[in-house]
């Protein structure tokens, strides 16, 4: 590497080692490291971790397209074996019939809808006989600042994706449902995998807020764990409707166990079908403990309407269990 050009990276580079190294497994940097072995350290870490999510990578077509061709060819993720998970804007563009899904050595396998998430704007595609694995799972705890690569389908010159680099910025945007990253995203990554340093999947790539446009630096992924948790629905078929409690919380702390305080019920909503009143605190939902109004909006951000869900309360200090049957979110168009 170039002298000056090492030196010119090293603000960056120096900064980044030792998280780099450490994220990808690595030995820890020195603490003092030469600023042209911090930039060569990095320049071997993110074309490893591309190397390694490859394989789990996919381009998504119509089968009346000419391979050479791949024009409107989107990516799409393979999350179990067969099925390949995507940005549903992806489908809509050309339609859900007559699609291919084209894996990192050319081999092209028919594909067709399976399911529809309506909440995390994806879609899932069954593809028997694709032979592509599925992608690795990176640990579920994200944490802001975590060093991260968007990844599109595998190019046809050497069977791998394009890639840009960046950092996790925040999690649970959009009521739970969505990381935010800075690496830039483009309709070359759309529905690809944003991975760790390793090459693990943390989640599919969703397409930004229209209002920012392309490579503004504010993108999102929906979190692996969500897309697995509705999984077994959209390969059954199902088509997952954002659900709504019909309720509102207070935004007043109640310490530490009080759980969330109800602050209005609508009278028509699934809260008041299930007798959950104003003054209530809801401790646990579906499972989980809501101990603040960021544990609550990660309980929620999985339901789907129509799903039965149980909450624990106190109500004048007595505790109780119910069961709430989710509804769908207004506003919320069936697709077609």
């Amino acid at each position: 590497m170039n002298r000056r050009r090492a030196l010119a990276l090293s603000p960056l580079a120096i900064g980044l080692l030792a998280v780099a190294r450490t994220q990808a497994g690595g030995p820890a940097a020195p603490a003092r490291p030469d600023p042209s072995e911090a930039a060569l350290a990095l320049a071997e870490v993110l074309p490893e971790a591309v190397r390694r999510a490859a394989p789990h990578l996919v381009l998504i077509r119509p089968r009346s397209e000419a391979r050479s061709a791949r024009r409107r060819g989107r990516s799409g993720v393979v999350v179990a074996r067969g099925v390949v998970v995507t940005c549903a804007r992806n489908v809509d563009a050309f339609g859900v019939d007559d699609l291919v899904v084209e894996d990192a050595r050319g081999h092209a396998t028919p594909a067709r809808l399976r399911g529809r998430d309506l909440r995390l704007r994806l879609v899932a595609l069954e593809a028997d006989g694709l032979d592509a694995p599925p992608a690795p799972r990176a640990p579920l705890r994200r944490v802001p600042g975590s060093l991260v690569l968007a990844l599109g389908a595998p190019l046809r010159t050497e069977g791998l994706p394009s890639a840009t680099f960046g950092i996790l910025s925040a999690t649970d945007r959009f009521a739970g449902r969505a990381d935010q990253v800075d690496a830039a995203l483009d309709p070359s990554n759309l529905g690809g995998a944003l991975v760790d340093l390793r090459g693990r999947l943390l989640g599919v790539v969703v397409h930004p807020d229209p209002r920012l446009g392309w490579r503004s630096g504010v993108g999102f992924a929906i979190p692996s764990h969500l897309i697995d948790a509705a999984l077994p629905l959209l390969r059954a078929g199902a088509e997952l409707a954002p659900g709504d409690l019909g309720l509102a919380l207070s935004r007043v702390a109640g310490g530490p166990g009080a759980g969330v305080e109800v602050a209005r019920v609508d009278p028509e909503g699934p809260a008041a079908s299930a007798g959950l009143r104003p003054g209530d605190r809801i401790l646990r939902l579906g499972g989980r403990a809501t101990p603040g109004l960021r544990a609550f909006r990660r309980a929620t951000a999985p339901l789907y309407a129509g799903q039965r869900v149980e909450l624990l309360l106190r109500r004048a200090g007595q505790t109780r269990l119910v069961e709430l049957v989710v509804g769908r979110a207004k506003g919320t168009a069936q697709a077609h």
